[in-house]
């Protein structure tokens, strides 16, 4: 049991810490770290006999799911949309106009090197490998949501963070509902390019 506080305080708080603590050094290394704890905890799950590897590729029920994430999805993502235009008009659709290829490869990039890595580690991972010391799915989805949010410190912004708490949320959430990495990371892609699109991902990317 301290084995796995002390693992997951380590992973969770110490080195996003240590990366924020140390981000001059870090900030052209984020996605290389991130890569490398996601291999890490997949390589973690795929040694354990307990873990379902089912849970990595499986899409039952992706239909109704998807047409979940959509009813959610169209309506706040409209309002959010409205909010950036009327508060932060310059940032309003400024990469998509400014920035196309940029955008673009984002929206292509993304999804790979960093959605995919979260998931797997911030939902497939913490649900399955901390349930000894978590039993509650509610617990693990709860502190899943603020360690994530947390680790969005490491942009110099609270505005990541909130979205961070928010979206993780929203992504532990369905996870404990369809036990699918899949699903998770498709919502996960499609919030986040959104964000992107209308300019919030200015806030996702460390400042120059």
């Amino acid at each position: 049991m301290a084995k796995l506080w002390s693992e997951l305080i380590l992973l969770f708080v110490v080195i996003p810490f240590a990366v924020l603590y140390w981000i001059k050094h870090f900030a052209n290394y984020l996605m290389p770290i991130l890569g490398v704890m996601g291999l890490c905890c997949l390589a973690i799950l795929l040694a354990d006999k307990q873990f379902k590897r089912i849970k990595l590729w499986h899409w039952e029920d992706y239909r109704t799911h998807l047409k979940s994430t959509l009813r959610l999805f169209l309506p706040w993502a409209s309002l959010l949309a409205l909010v950036v235009y009327f508060f932060k008009p310059e940032l309003f659709l400024h990469w998509p106009m400014n920035q196309p290829w940029m955008w673009v490869a984002t929206l292509l990039i993304y999804p790979l090197v960093s959605v995919i890595p979260q998931e797997i580690i911030f939902r497939t991972y913490f649900f399955h490998r901390y349930k000894r010391i978590l039993p509650s799915k509610y617990a693990r989805w709860a502190l899943s949501t603020f360690l994530f949010g947390l680790a969005h410190l490491v942009y110099g912004n609270w505005i990541a963070v909130v979205i961070s708490w928010i979206g993780g949320g929203i992504f532990g959430y369905r996870y404990m509902q369809t036990n699918s990495t899949p699903v998770v990371v498709i919502e996960h892609a499609i919030w986040g390019s959104f964000l992107f699109t209308i300019g919030l991902g200015s806030y996702l990317v460390i400042a120059s």
